[in-house]
């Protein structure tokens, strides 16, 4: 750990985790409602777009992005207004899709291991879209809170830092103590780093150790701006770092 290297005697306190690519493999689903998305609603031509030659392809072009955004402005060339109306509509667009979407492998175990602090879901997927996969799932009952990208300004997403403070609110209080904070993309470490800095600001107490999640193949964490402090390869590492590093409260 580097500059946010904490006391080892701070108690974890709760758990976050980003949706898409952390808790539920949702890239093949994730690529057909964009597909669907620019063709019905944009009126695009998909074969011309390099970024949807294939599911694979898209995930690599999504993650070289800082957010859903600048996806959709500087490589789909919508305008901001456009990018607006369309992240409105996504929610509709995976609830009507039956595109499978499994949870990782390990990650129940991970839940069940670390039960003793609150778990909270931070992600610009829809609220209803998460619930539904959890419940299918059988984990709904193991998250506190959700919060989707409908609970934040649509013009605050990830990176800013506001969904992932009110998670920390509504889970810890903003008490003493870790929260361990499980995302597969840059932007997710980024947000910790934004919530890093007005959590000083304020004086609150609580701190955020990051996780890079690379359940879905390693993650090219040495690309980041700003690096995770710990990296999971397996969701069992997860267990690894919250034991290790903080005593459960």
């Amino acid at each position: 750990m580097g500059y946010w290297a904490l006391d080892i005697r701070q108690s974890l306190t709760a758990v976050i985790w980003d949706f898409d690519g952390t808790l539920v493999d949702t890239r093949r689903r994730n690529y057909n409602v964009v597909r669907r998305i620019l063709a019905e609603v944009a009126g695009h031509r998909l074969e011309g777009i390099a970024a949807l030659r294939s599911p694979e392809v898209y995930d690599r072009v999504n993650r070289s992005y800082a957010n859903w955004r600048d996806l959709y402005t500087k490589e789909f060339g919508f305008s901001e207004e456009d990018t607006d109306r369309v992240g409105r509509m996504w929610t509709r667009y995976q609830l009507e899709d039956d595109t499978p979407a499994p949870v990782f492998d390990g990650i129940a175990t991970v839940l069940a291991a670390l039960r003793f602090v609150p778990h909270g879901v931070v992600s610009m997927n829809g609220r209803h879209q998460i619930a539904r996969s959890l419940r299918d799932a059988n984990l709904h009952e193991q998250f506190a809170w959700i919060v989707g990208w409908e609970d934040v300004d649509i013009r605050r997403q990830k990176p800013e830092p506001d969904a992932l403070l009110d998670c920390i609110e509504r889970l810890t209080g903003f008490g003493p103590g870790v929260v361990l904070y499980v995302g597969d993309h840059e932007t997710d470490a980024r947000c910790a780093a934004n919530a890093r800095h007005v959590l000083a600001e304020r004086g609150r107490a609580s701190s955020i150790v990051t996780v890079a999640a690379g359940f879905a193949g390693r993650p090219d964490v040495e690309r980041w701006s700003i690096q995770p402090d710990h990296t999971a390869l397996h969701p069992h590492d997860v267990i690894a770092v919250a034991r290790r590093l903080y005593p459960i409260a």
